[in-house]
């Protein structure tokens, strides 16, 4: 008997009504998400209390600190004179000018700084991918879902260990450029593109160049995909129009970040970070990102990291892998993991879907670095990529692009199940139901699988721990795994609605999130009490200014709370905690091999150390050397005073002209006195005789941007103020200006006349001032337009609310 296909489905008059929607808007779920930053983060606000961040509590907080300062006495921030010999702030200016600082130093001291900043930039990145998923075409409780994973994903979190807030700060603001993006493009219109111009600035103020340098580039590829796939091409107006538009944001926002830009121009060719071609492959390549590294989206504790809480105890599995230090996790969470896996199904047919797939592969082989052949493609032909050296900061590209999937696959899911209620789905798509729980049970059992795979051995791979072991992590992963399948198939199932669904999940996520990035958040004692002078800071604050204390690298226990802490009681240092200091300085002190700088000629030539004013030495052990005189012996460490130190300020007896960058050579020759001879580098004869020299100069006033020095000569002669030279210090005297040769290979020389004069060096760099004012400008077009777009939004509201009501059909 021939068998007859059966007659197509139609809709059944007695489908399941529509569900509603959960409303959660753009204003609620702005609140929600702020309100849940405020909670995660409000044990840094209590009393007595301050976040911990292994850089921020190193050198950040001081940094903080001096910035409120100079600002609060009504100055723009230039030069730092308390670590490596002084350098000018926009050498690393960090924060500086992100427009929060400034809120935070209004709300509260500068402990507060981090925390409201946190608050802030977690916030937005969860309003930022809830736009984003909207833009994407995803219902709001999917949006808000998807914002919430974003909020909360491990690498996020994890940076808040080290207090990297310009990664933060850049990564937070990733999905609003790329809802910017998508809608100028759409619309073609220019308020999304100056919401573009406005984050692009934003994250540049952030001055976390390398994870700016990443979000350009995937907004890039973004921009080129959406003008593609929207076929804009083929309406010439519309895409001369919208290229004008994308380049004009780019262009504002590097306007925007100017403050920062124009001034580091400058110091580029002075920095060590501004070698020709970078430091090579190898130094490119030095922090990638492990393959294993991959497993760590699921299960973070397979991977590891090393982080401690207050007491010296490893609060997460120590990390065993090549690179020196780990203090981040790539864990995405259990809801963004399964729908990822749902997404290879489901949303296959979604070209959201394949083009976060391209990018997110992108960010990965980056993020790998030298682990990867195609990062040497990368180098080769990325410009600007040979600067940089940690290629796993671009994993994040790879977390936005796996939320992104994310959001599509539940919003795909979504529609089937809107569709299969109302009984106008297709039989191939009713089939795909079945796949649902396989691919979701399937997640699970990985998991589960794991932790017997990696049940032996795994106790000795978290010893001297207090987190869970791999096998334990693995288990974790399948709760969490088991609760979004359960409650992914409860609502496909009608058993729950998507109000249900939507409460389950974000219950889910955020415990689940949570209990991994709060690992990487904890507080120590407030300032006053962290940072309060111990014997040897009380001890050197007592002593005649200026001078430089070098506390030997390795060999001293002082300071204690933080390598950049002698700042905070204005003690200036000959090393510190910085990263991008002069690498004249550098030079001078003793370029390291594998570092920036080792000190090799401070620690083994005492006329390196006197030629840098450095009056005391702390070191935790005793020593017997001739030149050195115990003065202070602390709890932690001992102070030694250098009996051949040089004043800061002196008369040179012999000032020897040599060729650029010759000078260091000269100094490191056994026959240089360094308490009669400076070297100057000079194209021009100084003109200054060898007789004997009586005179003295005195430093009269020594502030941060400006130096008096008083002098009395028997003969014209050269001052040397053990001041670190940079262009943008200048130099009178008597009122008369006059200029400053770099001197012994670093510092500043200025040809005094005889008799007593008064010499003043003041800090002037034009293009600071130049980029603060284009920075207001920029701040203030931004401001006028906001206005602009209120009054309209305003009129138009207005005017639909005066007009008359329709007439009443018949």
């Amino acid at each position: 008997m021939k068998k007859t296909a059966p007659p197509p489905r139609r809709a059944s008059t007695l489908a399941a009504p529509a569900e509603t929607e959960p409303g959660i808007g753009a204003g609620l779920a702005a609140a929600i998400y702020f309100g849940l930053a405020l909670v995660y983060f409000l044990p840094a606000f209590l009393p007595g209390r301050h976040i911990y961040g292994t850089d921020y509590l190193n050198a950040g907080y001081f940094f903080y600190d001096f910035i409120s300062q100079r600002t609060a006495d009504g100055a723009l921030p230039g030069w730092v004179p308390y670590v490596y010999g002084g350098l000018p702030l926009f050498s690393n200016p960090g924060s500086t000018y992100y427009p929060v600082r400034w809120l935070a130093d209004l709300l509260g001291p500068t402990r507060l700084f981090l925390p409201i900043l946190f608050v802030v930039q977690f916030a937005l990145a969860g309003w930022g991918m809830y736009l984003l998923a909207r833009e994407m075409g995803c219902r709001r409780w999917v949006a808000f879902l998807a914002g919430l994973a974003f909020q909360w994903t491990g690498i996020l979190t994890s940076w808040v260990y080290a207090g990297h807030d310009g990664r933060i700060i850049v990564v937070t603001l990733a999905p609003l450029l790329f809802y910017f993006l998508h809608r100028g493009i759409r619309t073609a219109r220019l308020a999304p593109f100056a919401g573009a111009a406005a984050t692009i600035g934003f994250a540049l103020l952030s001055f976390q160049i390398q994870n700016a340098y990443y979000l350009l580039l995937g907004g890039l590829v973004w921009a080129v995909f959406l003008l593609v796939s929207d076929r804009v091409y083929r309406e010439t107006s519309r895409l001369g129009k919208t290229l004008a538009m994308g380049i004009g944001a780019v262009a504002f926002g590097f306007l925007l970040a100017s403050v920062n830009f124009l001034p580091f121009q400058d110091y580029i060719g002075e920095s060590p970070r501004g070698m020709t071609g970078g430091r090579g492959y190898e130094y490119s390549t030095s922090f990638s990102m492990p393959w294993r590294g991959i497993a760590g989206i699921a299960v973070p504790e397979q991977v590891g990291a090393n982080v401690q809480n207050e007491r010296g105890e490893y609060v997460f599995p120590v990390y065993r892998g090549a690179n020196a230090f780990r203090l981040h996790t790539e864990y995405l969470g259990a809801l963004v993991v399964v729908l990822v896996a749902l997404g290879a199904y489901y949303a296959r047919r979604n070209r959201y879907w394949w083009f976060f797939t391209g990018l997110g592969l992108f960010g990965l082989s980056l993020a790998l670095g030298g682990n990867t052949p195609l990062y040497r493609l990368y180098y080769e032909l990325l410009p600007g990529l040979k600067r940089f050296r940690a290629p796993d900061l671009a994993y994040f590209v790879l977390a936005l692009s796996l939320i992104s999937m994310a959001a599509v696959t539940l919003e795909r899911l979504a529609q089937l199940r809107e569709a299969r209620a109302a009984r106008r789905v297709s039989e191939d798509a009713d089939a795909g139901a079945k796949v649902l729980p396989v691919i979701a049970g399937g997640v699970v059992a990985l998991a589960v699988l794991g932790a017997l795979a990696f049940g032996a051995g795994s106790a000795a791979m978290a010893e001297g721990t207090s987190g869970l072991t791999p096998a334990q992590g693995w288990m974790r992963f399948a709760f969490f795994a088991a609760a979004v399948a359960g409650a992914l198939w409860m609502w496909w199932t009608r058993k729950m609605g998507s109000l249900a669904a939507l409460l389950a999940l974000s219950l889910i996520t955020t415990a689940d999130l949570w209990i991994i990035g709060r690992k990487f958040f904890q507080t120590v004692d407030a300032p006053e009490i962290m940072f309060a002078p111990d014997d040897v800071t009380a001890f050197l604050q007592e002593q005649r200014r200026p001078y430089r204390v070098f506390p030997v690298p390795g060999q001293s226990a002082w300071p204690a709370a933080g390598i950049d802490l002698p700042m905070m009681y204005g003690i200036e240092q000959a090393g510190g905690e910085h990263g991008n200091q002069l690498e004249r300085y550098n030079e001078f002190a003793g370029k390291g091999e594998r570092t920036m700088v080792d000190f090799h000629n401070l620690t083994g030539d005492p006329r390196f150390l006197a030629a840098a004013n450095v009056r005391y030495i702390v070191i935790s052990a005793e020593v017997q050397i001739p030149w050195l005189r115990e003065v202070f012996r602390g709890q932690q460490a001992i102070v030694y005073e250098n009996a051949l130190t040089l004043p800061r300020a002196y008369l040179a007896q012999r000032a020897v002209a040599v060729r650029e960058g010759a000078a260091l050579a000269a100094m490191q020759d056994s026959a240089w006195d360094v308490t009669t001879t400076a070297f100057v580098e000079t194209a021009r004869p100084l003109g200054l005789q060898e007789t004997p020299l009586q005179g003295n100069a005195q430093v009269t006033r020594h502030e941060p941007d400006r130096v008096t020095v008083r002098t009395t000569a028997s003969r014209p002669a050269l001052l040397v103020l053990s001041d670190n030279w940079y262009k943008d210090w200048h130099a009178a005297v008597d009122g008369r200006e006059v200029p400053i040769h770099r001197t012994n290979h670093t510092f500043r020389g200025v040809v005094v006349p005889q008799g007593e004069h008064t010499v003043e060096f003041t800090f002037r760099p034009a293009e600071l001032r130049t980029g603060f004012t284009l920075y207001l400008a920029g701040f203030a077009l931004l401001a006028a337009y906001g206005l602009f777009l209120l009054l309209r939004v305003r009129r138009r509201r207005d005017d639909g609310e005066a007009a008359p009501a329709p007439a009443a059909e018949a």
